[in-house]
């Protein structure tokens, strides 16, 4: 279990996450909703190991995981952001991208790396033909696809999305979600996802926690509907989730 007991974070007087605990159940799914600037992404960076908190800790079943033990088991949690292109090295080709970490992290040979890539591109419907592309020459969607399977191919605990799905249309957004889903079975891997939208919430979730300002607000297990939200916060964001559905009708 991924674990955050009390995590503070300030970038000089402004207070990004507020003394914030919450737990990531193994094999399941966990979201975390709230409006831009509710101190998510930088709860993801911290959960990641990618920053360390203010005060509060994080730990990764019994264990602290302090900066020092991030860099020994830095394969272990995984994160996807939101802009795939510029979390992807333009000089590489695709093949370069998912062989990086099963050659660092994994001391795979060669011939299984090559396999192990194959299969990689197969569980994220990535089309083998583009692997010697240059990420630039992939499309948007591709390049999503491409940095999931860079995700998994470390085999971490936890793959956190951080807004990964934002910007992508209905139909491929949902595509992506519904490959995900099957992913998260098949590997038995934990996901936090990191979103402003609701609808990929309740798609996805096996619990849901609110953000507002820093501070976790209110925390569902298993929703079944948008009903289930009961802070005035919570009602708010599902308003302008159904009034969004609505335009795009």
């Amino acid at each position: 279990m991924l674990k955050a007991e009390n995590v503070m974070k300030k970038y000089g007087s402004q207070t990004a996450v507020n003394g914030v605990s919450l737990e990531l159940e193994d094999n399941a799914v966990t979201v975390i909703v709230g409006e831009s600037g509710s101190g998510k992404s930088t709860l993801a960076r911290i959960l990641s190991l990618i920053e360390k908190p203010d005060s509060g800790r994080i730990l990764l079943g019994d264990t602290e995981a302090d900066r020092r033990y991030a860099k020994s088991n830095r394969r272990l949690v995984q994160l996807v952001m939101q802009n795939a292109a510029s979390s992807l090295d333009p000089h590489q080709s695709a093949r370069q991208v998912i062989d990086e970490p099963l050659k660092l992290l994994m001391n795979l040979n060669r011939s299984q790396r090559t396999k192990r890539t194959d299969e990689l591109c197969d569980m994220v419907q990535f089309p083998r033909d583009k692997l010697n592309n240059k990420v630039t020459e992939l499309s948007g969607g591709q390049q999503k696809r491409l940095c999931i399977a860079r995700a998994i191919a470390a085999e971490p605990q936890y793959i956190i999305f951080d807004e990964a799905f934002s910007g992508l249309d209905v139909t491929l957004r949902r595509c992506i979600l519904t490959m995900l889903k099957k992913l998260r079975a098949d590997l038995k891997t934990a996901f936090l996802i990191i979103t402003h939208d609701l609808d990929t919430a309740m798609f996805m979730a096996d619990r849901i926690y609110v953000m507002r300002s820093g501070n976790i607000i209110e925390t569902l297990d298993r929703p079944h509907s948008f009903l289930d939200f009961k802070e005035d916060y919570s009602k708010e964001l599902v308003r302008a989730a159904e009034y969004k559905r609505q335009a795009l009708q």
